[in-house]
């Protein structure tokens, strides 16, 4: 959390993710190298979050059976990077509003 607190807007960081998610099909993301940080240090033949970004990528494309497919995380990670994305939009319509007084 340190990293937010010194600046960039967690909001900002879960929109473009968001969009990445929206915008990229999971077949392109399959596509490049293998960064499993678990499988290269431990050398795991999977790790529990393997498929996450393509699940998420095809949860956000509406393709929901090959999002479970991918990894069946994706029931819990979707809703809570909408769910923190909307308390962050949240938070920024209350703080403008609170800034904003009719006179």
């Amino acid at each position: 959390m340190a990293i937010f607190a010194k600046g960039i807007a967690r909001g900002v960081v879960l929109s473009v993710a968001l969009a990445v998610f929206v915008l990229v099909p999971p077949e392109m993301l399959g596509q490049g190298p293998d960064i499993c940080l678990w499988k290269h240090l431990f050398r795991l033949t999977a790790c529990p979050a393997c498929g996450s970004t393509r699940a998420l990528a095809a949860f956000f494309h509406g393709r929901f059976s090959d999002a479970l497919a991918f990894n069946r995380n994706v029931i819990v990670t979707a809703p809570c990077l909408l769910g923190l994305l909307g308390w962050d939009t949240l938070l920024l319509l209350r703080r403008i509003l609170c800034c904003v007084k009719i006179r």
